[in-house]
């Protein structure tokens, strides 16, 4: 049975990008951004990450269903660099990749997905185009992150659903990037549900989500069909640029 977490990201969590051994002839690393690391991995308790073969502590391990502490972001100016994810089962390797950081810009890394077939993508967190003020409306995005073949409808209370966050696939890499975009809604607090195709509910979240203004949400659907019961509603607060 996979270990139960009660809480969910509820700030943006961040990461140091340093090497271990500097020589005073290298660069010196500049505070540039943040990464909002999130653990939606259904099948290991926790995850384990590493930047450039170093371990991030302060992550490490990342329980299922959870996020990283708020620390600083370090990296090198104009480097890219390496990204690893490891499963606390048999330390099964999940992600191996190349990330670019930008000044001034902070991101996502999300995992999920299962051992066969893990799953990963990096989204930029931006505000909307065209908000003159972004402290003065509430914006959501929506992934459906879990193990399963049905499509995913994210109800916001009795809000009109938003066709971007209606009947969605599990995503893939390619659809979570291209989610990236936060959607404006109307502001208030409201329970949130994930329908199926057919209009069961799938899951609710137990605590309600306060949209006040200023706020930059991500709901994830994730769980596994093989065990219903793992059906889970989160949520993740953002920083955006």
């Amino acid at each position: 049975m996979m270990k139960k977490l009660n809480l969910i990201v509820a700030l943006v969590a961040s990461v140091v990008l340093f090497g271990s051994c500097l020589k005073d002839s290298d660069p010196q690393p500049q505070l540039i951004g943040g990464t909002t690391f999130v653990n939606a991995f259904i099948e290991a308790n926790a995850v384990f990450c590493y930047i450039d073969r170093n371990t991030v502590e302060s992550l490490n391990p990342l329980p299922y269903r959870s996020y990283g502490p708020l620390i600083p972001v370090y990296a090198y100016p104009g480097e890219n660099r390496r990204l690893e994810i490891y499963s606390t089962y048999e330390d099964n390797r999940l992600v191996d990749t190349a990330i670019t950081i930008q000044d001034s810009v902070y991101y996502s890394s999300i995992v999920y997905g299962t051992h066969d077939a893990p799953r990963h993508f990096i989204t930029e967190d931006r505000i909307p185009e065209g908000v003159d003020d972004p402290a003065a409306i509430a914006a959501v995005r929506f992934y459906n992150l879990a193990n399963t073949d049905r499509r995913m409808t994210l109800r916001i209370g009795d809000l009109e659903p938003l066709a971007a966050f209606t009947n969605r696939p599990t995503e893939t890499p390619q659809s979570g990037k291209d989610g990236e975009v936060f959607i404006p809604v109307t502001t208030g607090t409201y329970t949130v549900s994930v329908v199926d195709e057919d209009g069961e509910v799938v899951a609710t979240r137990e605590e309600t989500l306060d949209l006040s203004a200023g706020s930059y949400v991500s709901v994830f659907l994730t769980g596994d069909e093989r065990d219903a019961t793992t059906f889970y509603v989160g949520r993740v607060r953002h920083w955006v640029n």
